[in-house]
């Protein structure tokens, strides 16, 4: 990979963008980070970005053209209370990146999201219909849509849930991480027998990374190529990162399956194991 390939990373302070951008640089890339807060004069490699604020991405027509873009920041929400405000930074802001792409023949990478498929959706392959059944979902899909109306080469990475060491605490299986590097045993509720198949960040950061080194185009499932029950993931969590501690049992409602098919067009991804040994030999 050439040094002179450039990219710019949205997002790249949070938990996806920081994997991400180091990955991208192991690779050869010159990456320049956006910040929602003003660099100082010596941060030649950050930019001003506030998504929430779409003049600030507007003024990137004015400045130095990219390689490549992968979007990574977004507005994360639960409630019909925050659609407004992800409408401007999920929609209206990607749709701006997509023609800046699009103008300087730049590659995009956007990371979406599985939930278009639907929250409750136990099995979601290339098959399974759109159903938008909360608002963030729906942000996520209408920015797909103009990625796709923008004639950018774009890659759009419909994810799963993402683990790791200080994750995104929505998801319980990163709760039960954190809790088991302090030695608090994390908790199951009922039998734990639903299947999941979560998506170690740093592979992830690897799969970006392959998509802008092989031009992949087109929409993609992105998730872990292992199944397993919850039960088995708070087992090996403890057993990896607090043999002392094992998973305490609590009655409560049987989750249900959801399980993601990865795209056979991205690399294959590390065993949970692995991915718990290297959260444990990186703290």
């Amino acid at each position: 990979m050439p040094l002179s390939k450039s990219v710019l990373v949205t997002g790249s302070t949070g938990f996806v963008g920081q994997a991400t951008a180091s990955a991208l640089e192991d690779a050869g890339w010159h990456v320049v980070r956006s910040s929602r807060l003003k660099p100082s004069d010596n941060q030649s490699n950050i930019i001003h970005l506030d998504l929430a604020d779409p003049s600030t991405v507007i003024v990137l027509a004015k400045g130095t053209r990219y390689d490549a873009i992968v979007h990574i920041a977004a507005h994360v929400g639960w409630s019909d209370t925050d659609e407004s405000a992800m409408y401007v930074t999920n929609v209206l802001s990607t749709g701006y990146l997509a023609h800046l792409a699009y103008t300087w023949n730049a590659h995009i990478v956007y990371a979406s999201t599985a939930i278009v498929h639907g929250v409750a959706t136990e099995v979601i392959d290339p098959e399974t219909p759109i159903f938008l059944d909360n608002s963030y979902a729906k942000s996520k899909w209408l920015s797909e849509e103009l990625l796709k109306d923008s004639n950018a080469r774009n890659c759009i990475l419909r994810m799963s849930g993402v683990f790791g060491h200080k994750g995104p605490t929505h998801l319980g299986l990163n709760r039960a991480i954190e809790m088991a590097i302090k030695g608090i045993s994390p908790k199951q509720i009922g039998k734990g027998s639903a299947l999941r198949n979560y998506i170690y960040v740093k592979d992830v950061a690897s799969a970006i990374a392959y998509a802008l080194e092989h031009g992949l185009n087109g929409t993609h499932l992105l998730a872990g190529h292992e199944e397993l029950s919850v039960s088995e993931m708070l087992k090996k969590i403890c057993e990896v990162l607090a043999p002392s501690i094992s998973p305490i049992m609590q009655n409560g409602t049987e989750a249900k399956n959801q399980l993601i098919k990865p795209s056979l067009d991205l690399p294959k991804t590390r065993s949970f194991v692995e991915s718990l040994i290297d959260i444990r030999e990186s703290i």
